[in-house]
C-alpha cells in the first residue's frame, strides 16, 4: 500500500516544545506522511474527545505511535 493511500487512524501521544503532552491524539494516516513535504507546515489532529487541533510540524518535539486501527 502506498503510504499517500493509507487512511487507517493512528494515535500518537505528543510532546510539544513548551512541554505540553498531548495523549490520544488521532490523525488519518501517518503523522511522517501528513506532514511531509516543502508546504506542510501544520497538521489537523483530533484529541480524544473529537475536538479539532491543528499543530505545527515546528512545536512537535516527539511523537511515540501508540496503535493504528483500520
Amino acid at each position: 500500500m502506498n503510504k499517500k493511500d493509507d487512511k487507517r487512524v493512528h494515535f500518537y501521544h505528543i510532546t510539544l516544545s513548551n512541554g505540553e503532552l498531548l495523549e490520544n491524539i488521532r490523525i488519518e494516516g501517518s503523522l511522517e506522511w501528513n506532514l511531509s513535504g516543502i508546504a506542510a507546515h501544520l497538521v489537523a489532529v483530533e484529541d480524544p474527545d473529537g475536538r479539532k487541533i491543528v499543530l505545527s510540524k515546528y512545536h512537535i518535539v516527539k511523537a511515540e505511535l501508540i496503535k493504528v486501527e483500520d
